[in-house]
C-alpha cells in the first residue's frame, strides 16, 4: 500500500483507499480515505491541521469526481484520532460522524476522560454524533435500519456471529457501492468503543496492537478481560475473512500473517498484566519527573562506563596493542550515546517551556531507556567494567522499564544483618579486582591482555579516604531490599569519595524500632556531595524499605537512612 496516493481498495470491486501514514506520536493517528460510488468513508481524522488540510483536499477532489454522503468514522473517541475534525466547524460541515455508542455518549458529554483530554492537556468540546454503530439494540438481533440523515438515507444491515462457544461477534454492514461494503466490529479492550472495520481483504484495527503498550495500558476504559476477548474475535476475522492487510491507527500496515503472530503473543501477554496503575494525569506528572532524574544518574554512569573504556583503550594504543583497542572502545558507541542524552535534554526543555505534556516525557524516556538497553545487552562489559556499576546501570533501566509498564518495580524485602552488610559493601569496595602478579606471570597473550584490562580498569576511588565503620551492636536485623540497599550504599560512598572526603565514617544505631544509618563525611564543603540526585535516591531508598535525609553541617555533609527494625520475635 503507498502511502499519499489513491489506489484500489485490496479485495474490492469499485473502492479506493487514501492512506495518511503518519511516523508514530502520541498526538495524532493516521488517516485513511475509503471511497465507493455509494459513501466517501474518512477513518480518523487525527490530531493534526497540516494532516486534515491534506485529507480535505483529497476529499474535495474526491467529490469534484462524484458527489456522494461522507461519514467520518472514529474507531474510538481518544483525541489523536479526531480532535481536528471539530477544530474548526466549518470544515467538512457535510460530513457525517459515525461512532460506537459508547464513544457517542462520551463526546456528547464532553467526557476528558474516556476522550483522553485530561491527559493530553487539551480541553474537551462537545461533539455531537449523527450515527451511534452497533448501539446495545443494534446488537439484541439482526436488523435492518435505515437513519435519515440530511436528505441521505444511512442504511445498514447488523448481524450476530457466534464464532466460538459463549463467544459472539457482532458486526455492522453498510454498503459503499452496489459491490462493495464496509463492516464494523465492536472490538473493546483498548477503550470502551473501540471498533475494526473491513472492506475486501483489508482491515482497520484502530490501537489494537498498541492496546497492551506502556502508557496505555491502564489508561481510563482500558479493559483486560474485554481485550482478550476482542483478541480472539480479530483472530477469528484474520481466518475467515481472507484479510490480506491490516491498517494500524499507528504506524504501517502489517500483512494478515504478521498481524496474526503479533496477536497471538499480545494474547499472553495482555494475560499476564495484573495490578497496573491507573494512567492518569497525576501518574504521568509523578513518572515525568521520576524519568528526568533517572536519565541524569543514567548519564552519569554511562559517562563514567564510556570514560573508563576510552582511558583503557588509549594504554592498550600505547602498549602497541592497537587490535585490543580497537575491539574494547567498540564496545560503547560514545556518539550514539551522547545524541541520545542530547536529544532527551532538548525534550526536557521543551516539557519545561510548556511546549511537551508529562505522557509524552513519560512515553520518551522509555524510548530512551530501551535504546540504551539496546547499547548495553550482548557487550562483554564484565571482563574490564566493575560489576557493581553494571548491576545497578542495569537496575536503573529495568526499574523504569517496570515503572513505564504500569507497575512498581519489584523489590525483594527480608530481614538483614545490617551491621554485616555494611562490612560486606566496605570490603566490596576496597577490594582489588586484579592481581599483580597475573600480569607479570601470565602463561597465555590472552591471560595477559585480560589481566592487564581489569589492572587498568580499575579506579581506586578510596585509595586516599578513610573509611571508619562504628557498629552499633545492639542493632538488630532491619528490613529490607538487601540488593538495593547495597547498590544505593556503594553509589553513597563512591559520591562522597568523589567529592575529595578524606574520611568517611559510617555508623549505626538502633533507635526505638528503627536501625539508622548515618554516613558522615569530614570536609568543608558548600554542597552536599549527593547534589541534585537527592529526590533520586529517596526514591530508590523507598523502593528499598528505607527513608532517608541529607544535611550539609559545619563539619561536612551527611546522610540518615532509617530502616525498619525486627522485634524480638527474630528473623524467619
Amino acid at each position: 500500500m503507498e502511502p499519499m496516493i489513491s489506489q484500489p481498495a485490496a479485495g474490492t470491486e469499485d473502492a479506493t483507499i487514501y492512506p495518511y501514514i503518519r511516523k508514530i506520536d502520541l498526538m495524532s493517528s493516521n488517516s485513511y480515505i475509503l471511497a465507493g460510488p455509494s459513501q466517501i468513508a474518512l477513518i480518523d481524522p487525527g490530531g493534526m491541521e497540516d494532516q486534515f488540510g491534506i485529507l480535505e483536499a483529497e476529499i474535495d477532489r474526491l467529490q469534484d469526481e462524484l458527489l456522494r454522503p461522507v461519514v467520518v468514522y472514529l474507531t474510538h473517541v481518544h483525541l489523536d484520532h479526531w480532535i481536528q475534525l471539530k477544530q474548526d466547524e466549518r470544515r467538512l460541515h457535510e460530513a457525517f460522524l459515525a461512532v460506537q455508542e459508547d464513544g457517542a455518549r462520551a463526546l456528547e458529554k464532553q467526557d476528558s476522560l474516556m476522550t483522553l483530554s485530561e491527559l493530553l492537556g487539551r480541553p474537551m468540546i462537545r461533539v455531537p454524533v449523527d450515527i451511534k454503530l452497533l448501539s446495545t439494540h443494534d446488537k439484541g438481533a439482526t436488523v435492518q435500519q435505515s437513519l435519515a440523515l440530511k436528505g441521505w438515507s444511512y442504511d445498514y444491515a447488523t448481524k450476530s456471529t457466534e464464532i466460538a462457544e459463549d463467544l459472539v461477534l457482532h458486526s455492522a454492514v453498510v454498503l459503499l457501492g452496489k459491490k462493495d461494503c464496509l463492516e464494523i466490529y465492536h472490538t473493546p479492550g483498548h477503550s470502551p468503543d473501540s471498533i475494526c472495520l473491513r472492506t475486501g481483504s483489508l482491515l482497520f484495527v484502530g490501537d489494537l496492537f498498541f492496546a497492551p503498550n506502556p502508557g496505555m495500558a491502564g489508561a481510563y476504559g482500558w479493559s483486560q478481560q474485554d481485550l482478550l476477548i476482542s483478541i480472539q474475535k480479530i483472530l477469528w476475522i484474520l481466518e475467515n475473512e481472507k484479510i490480506s492487510l491490516c491498517c494500524s491507527g499507528h504506524g504501517k500496515p502489517i500483512d494478515a500473517q504478521m498481524a496474526r503472530k503479533t496477536l497471538e503473543v499480545m494474547y499472553y501477554d495482555v494475560a499476564s498484566l495484573q495490578n497496573l496503575e491507573e494512567v492518569t494525569p497525576q501518574w504521568a506528572k509523578r513518572t515525568a519527573a521520576y524519568a528526568q532524574d533517572l536519565i541524569i544518574e543514567l548519564e552519569r554512569s554511562f559517562t563514567i562506563i564510556a570514560g573508563r573504556l576510552s582511558y583503557i583503550g588509549h594504554i592498550l594504543n600505547e602498549l602497541e596493542e592497537q587490535t585490543d583497542a580497537e575491539e574494547l572502545e567498540s564496545l560503547l558507541d560514545s556518539h550514539a550515546l551522547d545524541g541520545l542524552f542530547i536529544d532527551f535534554y532538548r525534550f526536557a526543555m521543551e516539557l519545561k517551556a510548556g511546549k511537551r505534556l508529562d505522557w509524552e516525557m513519560v512515553h520518551k524516556a522509555g524510548q530512551t531507556v530501551g535504546r540504551l538497553d539496546k547499547l548495553l545487552k550482548g557487550k562483554q562489559l564484565g571482563t574490564v567494567i566493575d560489576q557493581s556499576l553494571l548491576g545497578r546501570v542495569s537496575r536503573l533501566l529495568s526499574d523504569y522499564s517496570v515503572t513505564y509498564r504500569g507497575f512498581r518495580p519489584p523489590y525483594y524485602v527480608s530481614y538483614v544483618d545490617v551491621n554485616g552488610l555494611i562490612g560486606e559493601v566496605l570490603e566490596q569496595v576496597r577490594h582489588k579486582p586484579y592481581d599483580e602478579e597475573a600480569i607479570l606471570k601470565a602463561e597465555s597473550r590472552e591471560d595477559y591482555l585480560m589481566a592487564l584490562k581489569a589492572r587498568i580498569a580499575h579506579v581506586d576511588l578510596f585509595e586516599d579516604v578513610e573509611l571508619s565503620f562504628q557498629p552499633d551492636s545492639d542493632a538488630p536485623f532491619a528490613r529490607m531490599d538487601r540488593e538495593r540497599f547495597s547498590d544505593i550504599l556503594i553509589d553513597i560512598l563512591e559520591r562522597f569519595a568523589g567529592a575529595e572526603m578524606k574520611k568517611i565514617t559510617i555508623a549505626t544505631v538502633l533507635n526505638d524500632d528503627w536501625v539508622m544509618v548515618r554516613i558522615v563525611g569530614e570536609a568543608l564543603t558548600s554542597c552536599h556531595p549527593l547534589g541534585q540526585a537527592n529526590r533520586f535516591f529517596e526514591r530508590n531508598l523507598a523502593l528499598c524499605g528505607g527513608l532517608m535525609q541529607t544535611t550539609l553541617g559545619v563539619d561536612g555533609p551527611s546522610v540518615e537512612i532509617e530502616l525498619s527494625a525486627l522485634g524480638d520475635e527474630g528473623p524467619s
